[in-house]
């Protein structure tokens, strides 16, 4: 306990006062915290200083006046024996403040440094905890209480305020531990062990703030408890004992004459009932201060919508979805906010229409719009018809009708899109049987046929099976399925692959071809890969600002794009052709709010913009087929003009990368293999899974080696293992010549942390979100005990260093963009020089436009300072674009390693081919025209160390080789094998033709 209270100390010392200032100005913007705290000041103020605004003390007694109605004499009269009730309120509110107040934050506290460390820390004192808790749980606390209080008199009311503590912090720790259990996986948390930051530190800086909206609500209800409790026990007579008075003695006093002589009884109640509002308004007040991220503090406001439908022009026969005119706009404090600003989209039967744009173009929207499924504070209005009926404005009924039947949408998250606790073919079934007058056998025989046209491998079985036992590419699937379940004539799917790998991202796309050939349904594709769009599309419509900005069919559009923000795009995606000899076209800025603009939306970012671009905004005309709300589009079409010249990239030739230089990190034969348990009580190893079996890596500096591979195949866990700084199972890791060994100091350990950072994939969640951008990059420099002055001006360097401005440090990270986080991540992780920098998937949840301005800022840091990066993607465009070197891993082994420019212009291994085959291309005549490798399936687990290749169950090549060459594969694992360039894990590298 001495260490805790002394970390405590040390952390609230180390925190910036601006941080205290930043939550005390929410505080004061929040009406209903200054309202609670008006009331409990002006409470605490009549408790203490009422008493001397009359000369009648709490134990005078007026013989005269019995039970006297509230009279200028006694303001609010008197009891059954001649007590002043005035007296004795303000006496009793005295001791019920102090008890609730002490009780609540006693409990708060104990709670709260209970439950942090034993979730964070587990182990025996995570046991210890339980044991306890279940121990006080199994006596009632109010019968511990009543026998224990009358044996504590002599201590008095400070003793019952100890007593009410011991027994009220168990249900509130366990909840914290809970919490605390799932915040120690969260990335924030994760970066800061990973910095070197001192577990204690962690507990008091994140985990505990974390939970403090918990926290708070639960010490405002603590506080009611608290008093509540005194009240049922001084009935009993076990609480505050006379002469001395509570609220709760004044009200079970008063209890049976509230009807005869009501002031007895209604005033103490009153004040009680008051008291507790009020400290329930100041806990959701301080709830939402300290928590920057919540609804109060975005100003969110929510009012009734409106859904109105505007006639809609004629349409042809053969149109499934009609959108005219469609504006969507949402509630806030400061007035509607527009979302969709008169979208028109035609969608004709087995048409495929690719929408794209940025995150927050309104995509989504519109897709939720056309089923009906926007909130109900949307307002809506304009036109969209389904196979010709208005959605609306339309009943329930009609909308449950389309919903499904006429069309059917295909969400990102099919993990979130299933119900957990029912199995799959059930919830298909039930999709079948909401449009269709059938049994349940029936609908599950057709369950299991659409599993079967998806590609789920034995069917039959797999219907019985739960959303968690699905692969994300076999749920995605099961969605398909349960979309063409009745034949609709529309599928909408929103980015159907964004979270999946690149070969699953194949394999899904093939599904959905599938799925529209045999439904002969139109298809929506919301996509912001333009390389998947490139492939499925026949036209193309480009969002930005909530409006469409072009149109055109797909090879038109790719090929002779029109308005610079379709420029911009296709400029900023990496391809494998990119090479690392020319930089991408990232787009400036961000987009604009929906109330921030006037002229053209794009004006602010576009390097083609003119005076009369802001005067008003260009209309979306077409010509021959090909529609662009761009006044400059015909210049852009005579001059032929590319995403570099638009955007003068071709000006600023990247600089020169340094040469590299010695061993930063060198991995020979690493394992990590997690043990498989079962049974709840009595718990038995039953298996191990081989996480990372033997791999091997080597980084130079100055050098970029990218870590590729499926989800599963074991990259992650290899980087834990790097940066936990611990003994390797097996094998060895060497960073900076040194071995991690058991011989390794603290003191070696935290110096080498400190040339060792990492970048998480998710830049909301590495950040945590309650500490502001100075605090952030600070830290890995306090955890290294640097001074704070040299903080102070590291963190303006820094922000420098990757394009932000050294003000942004007062700033949350919720106030930036999803770049602009990426970017704050890189500086926290360069605030300490570090010479090796991992970065785990840093932009793969980062729109394309925002993803070429990070891989070109870590390209010119990589040159500038000579760092060295380990980086890890399953993006292959990605690495050619910025890594020297790729290791292809497969199942916790590396199956090709090399040059990049070897190894993806001739790969030797089935798996890099299978994997460059995959990958799409922005240009619809050449992704449609190539060579496809679509592996089988998923990859199988790690639970079962496979002999031979562990690729061959779904390797291409081997299923092609005669039967004497097989058992080669089978028996014999492949070691890697080749020249300096390029190694191969394959027993036939060369027998493609």
């Amino acid at each position: 306990m001495v260490e805790l209270l002394a970390e405590a100390a040390d952390t609230a010392r180390r925190a910036p006062t601006g941080r205290l200032r930043v939550v005390a100005a929410r505080l004061a913007r929040h009406p209903g915290a200054l309202t609670g705290l008006a009331v409990v000041v002006v409470l605490f103020l009549l408790a203490f200083a009422g008493p001397y605004l009359t000369h009648w003390s709490y134990r005078d007694i007026d013989y005269t006046a019995l039970r006297a109605a509230p009279s200028p004499q006694h303001w609010w009269g008197t009891n059954g024996i001649g007590q002043d009730v005035y007296a004795q309120t303000l006496r009793g509110l005295q001791k019920s403040l102090l008890i609730g107040l002490a009780v609540a934050v006693s409990t708060t506290v104990m709670a709260a440094l209970a439950g942090a460390v034993a979730g964070y820390f587990g182990g025996r004192l995570e046991r210890l905890l339980l044991f306890v808790v279940d121990l006080l749980l199994i006596f009632p606390a109010f019968l511990i209480i009543s026998i224990i209080s009358p044996r504590l008199r002599s201590g008095g009311w400070v003793a019952f305020i100890g007593l009410l503590a011991v027994f009220g912090w168990m249900i509130s720790a366990r909840v914290v531990r809970t919490l605390t259990i799932s915040l120690k996986q969260r990335q924030f948390v994760l970066a800061a062990q990973f910095m070197g930051v001192r577990p204690l530190t962690i507990v008091f800086r994140h985990i505990l703030p974390s939970t403090a909206s918990f926290l708070i609500v639960d010490a405002t209800i603590a506080v009611g408890g608290a008093v509540m409790t005194e009240t049922s026990l001084s009935y009993f007579g076990f609480g505050v004992q006379p002469p001395d008075v509570s609220l709760g003695t004044l009200i079970a006093d008063g209890t049976a004459s509230a009807v005869t002589y009501p002031w007895i009884f209604f005033f103490p109640a009153i004040l009680l009932v008051v008291f507790v509002v009020a400290v329930n308004l100041v806990g959701d007040g301080l709830r939402d201060a300290i928590d920057p991220t919540s609804a109060s503090n975005r100003a969110a406001a929510r009012a009734t919508g409106r859904t109105v439908a505007a006639p809609r022009p004629p349409v042809a026969d053969d149109v499934v979805l009609a959108v005219h005119d469609l504006h969507v706009s949402f509630p806030s404090a400061d007035g509607p906010v527009p979302v969709l600003r008169g979208v028109d989209l035609v969608v004709r039967r087995g048409e495929v229409l690719g929408i794209v744009g940025e995150s927050g173009s309104g995509k989504s929207v519109t897709a939720l719009a056309t089923l009906g499924l926007l909130p109900a504070e949307a307002t809506v209005t304009g036109s969209i018809s389904v196979t010709g009926q208005e959605v609306i404005g339309a009943s329930r009924r009609t909308l449950a009708t389309v919903r499904g039947a006429r069309a059917a949408i295909v969400f990102q998250d099919s993990l979130s899109a299933f119900t957990p606790i029912y199995r799959i073919g059930d919830q298909i079934a039930e999709a079948i049987r909401a449009h269709h007058d059938i049994d349940r056998a029936a609908a599950r025989r057709r369950a299991v046929e659409l599993l079967d046209l998806v590609g789920i491998p034995d069917p039959a079985v797999r219907a019985d099976a739960f959303p968690e036992e699905f692969s994300g590419g076999m749920r995605q699937r099961a969605m398909i399925a349960m979309a063409i379940a009745n034949d609709p004539d529309l599928i909408l799917a929103d980015e159907p692959t964004t979270a999946l790998d690149v070969t699953v991202q194949a394999q899904i796309l093939d599904v959905l071809r599938t799925a529209q050939r045999e439904t002969g349904a139109a298809l929506v594709l919301i996509s912001h890969d333009l390389g998947v769009i490139a492939r499925m599309a026949d036209r193309v419509a480009v969002m930005y600002a909530g409006r469409v900005v072009e149109s055109a069919p797909a090879g038109d559009l790719f090929a002779r794009p029109l308005m610079p923000y379709t420029l911009g795009l296709i400029g900023a995606l990496p391809t494998l052709a990119t090479g690392r000899d020319r930089r991408l076209v990232p787009i400036p800025g961000r987009p604009p709010s929906p109330r921030q603009h006037t002229g053209c939306p794009f004006a602010d970012r576009c390097p083609m913009v003119e005076p009369a671009c802001r005067l008003a905004e260009p209309a979306l005309e077409d010509t021959a087929g090909h529609a662009v709300a761009c006044r400059r589009s015909a210049e852009i079409a005579d001059r032929s003009m590319t995403p570099a010249e638009i955007y003068g990239i071709a000006a600023t030739a990247p600089p020169a990368e340094p040469a590299a230089g010695e061993t930063v990190l060198d991995v020979r034969g690493l394992v990590k293999t997690f043990a498989q348990y079962r049974g709840k009580v009595f718990k038995r190893r039953t298996g191990s899974v081989f996480a990372v079996d033997g791999v091997d890596l080597h980084i130079r500096r100055g050098e970029t080696l990218a870590l590729v591979g499926e989800s599963g195949c074991g990259k992650t866990t290899t980087l834990h293992e790097i940066l936990g700084l611990t003994p390797p199972e097996a094998g060895q890791v060497t960073l900076f010549g040194r071995p991690v060994d058991a011989t390794l100091g603290p003191a070696e350990r935290a110096a080498l942390r400190g040339h060792v950072q990492l970048v998480f994939q998710d830049p909301m969640a590495s950040l945590d979100p309650r500490l502001t951008v100075g605090d952030i990059i600070g830290e890995p420099m306090r955890a290294q005990h640097a001074p704070p002055p040299t903080i102070g001006l590291r963190v303006a360097e820094v922000l420098r260093l990757v394009g932000l401005e050294p003000e942004h440090a007062r700033r949350f990270p919720h106030e930036f963009s999803g770049g602009q986080r990426q970017r704050i991540a890189i500086a926290r992780a360069l605030s300490v020089e570090p010479a090796l920098l991992v970065l785990d998937e840093p932009v793969s949840a980062l729109d394309v436009s925002v993803q070429a301005g990070i891989l070109n800022l870590l390209r010119d840091l990589k040159a500038r300072l000579g760092l060295a990066y380990l980086f890890v993607t399953h993006d292959l465009a990605v690495v050619a674009t910025i890594a020297d070197r790729v290791s292809v891993m497969y199942l916790g082994r590396i199956v090709e390693t090399g040059d990049v420019d070897a190894v993806f212009g001739a790969p030797r291994h089935p798996y890099t081919r299978a994997l460059l085959s995959a990958v799409p291309v922005p240009d619809p005549a050449v992704e449609r025209a190539r060579e496809r490798i679509l592996l089988t399936g998923d990859p199988p687990g790690a639970g079962v160390r496979s002999t031979g290749c562990r690729f061959r169950a779904r390797c291409p090549l081997f299923a092609r080789l005669p039967e004497s060459q097989r058992a080669r594969c089978a028996d014999q694992e492949p070691r890697l094998a080749g020249d300096e360039r390029r190694q191969a894990a394959c027993h036939y590298p060369d027998d493609w033709a």
